[in-house]
């Protein structure tokens, strides 16, 4: 009888000294049954990683679209042979596969057009990607990114890259390049006035990112007419659905006329040619007929005060085609 009480004195003494420690064993303990329970009446469920396959003809502005697949080798060869081509210094065989409105228009001399590869590849062997990014107009417009060839250049400067948009357009029934982001020109004919101004739309330059207007313009009075001189807020715009953009070109550029003089006046305004909008009109949003007018101070208040006229003088533009 002595003997279990004393055992059990000990139990006792035991558990108070170590009753923390018991306590946490316990609910260790109970950790480990919950989590056995939960695993053996759950079924664990794995996820295989996403996949992510490349496909460089998909087209990244419209998802469910791709380049047809009787295009996908010639265009895909065309570019290869093109940068063959400037990697060994072939300038006269790459010029031949670029379009033939491109030469004439940003690369009219074969020196010009080796300029451009030169600037482009440093003197490099260079690598490329490529990736569909839209179609508009049976015009197949690929981002091309160029990189350096690390092994066969034997450096490593890092990872510098160079990108820009090649248009590719069947010619003469074969695929060629515009590059350097060129779309191509339009002649619009577009001819506009009134009893102080006469506008016509000479030439319409598309290039990826931007749309340029040549402007010939004729003062037919015996005034100034000042079209933009910086002065007064939104002096020029490009109407697109709704969106008004001001001009890239005229920041620090005096815009007028003097009495009965012509002038020729570029206008370039951001547009992305994919973009879903088409340009709708020019806007000349304060034409200043004034009797006198000093370009180097621009339009002064007491211009404003004695104009004969302020108004505004819209151009409707032609689209040749929908996008």
């Amino acid at each position: 009888m002595e003997y279990w009480t004393q055992l059990r004195l000990k139990a006792s003494n035991y558990v108070r000294r170590n009753r923390k420690k018991i306590i946490i064993l316990l609910i260790l303990w109970l950790v480990v049954i919950a989590v056995e329970y939960y695993l053996r009446n759950h079924q664990v469920i794995t996820l295989d990683p996403p996949s992510t396959t490349y496909n460089p003809y998909n087209t990244v502005m419209s998802n469910d679209q791709e380049v047809p697949k009787e295009y996908q080798e010639p265009i895909s060869n065309l570019i290869d042979q093109y940068f063959n081509y400037c990697n060994n210094g072939e300038y006269e065989n790459a010029y031949n596969l670029i379009t033939e409105e491109c030469r004439k228009k940003n690369y009219p001399t074969l020196e010009q057009f080796q300029g451009y590869v030169d600037k482009v590849f440093e003197g490099k062997k260079k690598i490329y990607n490529i990736q569909s990014y839209s179609t508009v107009d049976n015009k197949y417009i690929f981002n091309i990114r160029i990189l350096d060839d690390i092994l066969a250049n034997g450096t490593n400067d890092g990872y510098y890259y160079y990108e820009e948009k090649f248009v590719l357009i069947e010619e003469n029934g074969e695929f060629k390049l515009s590059i350097a982001e060129y779309i191509g020109d339009e002649d619009p004919e577009i001819s506009v006035e009134d009893d102080n101004l006469k506008v016509e739309i000479t030439k319409k330059s598309i290039d990826y990112k931007t749309e340029t207007y040549t402007l010939q313009l004729t003062n037919k009075t015996d005034n100034y007419l000042v079209i933009s001189d910086n002065t007064i807020a939104n002096e020029i715009s490009l109407y697109l659905n709704g969106d008004e953009r001001g001009p890239l070109n005229m920041e620090v550029a005096f815009f007028s006329l003097a009495p009965h003089s012509k002038r020729t006046q570029e206008l370039q305004f951001t547009k992305f040619y994919d973009e879903k909008v088409n340009s709708e009109k020019l806007i000349f949003n304060k034409v200043r007929v004034l009797k006198e007018y000093d370009w180097t101070k621009g339009t002064t208040q007491e211009n404003l005060d004695n104009a004969i006229d302020i108004y505004s003088f819209e151009i409707p533009i032609v689209i040749s085609s929908e996008k």
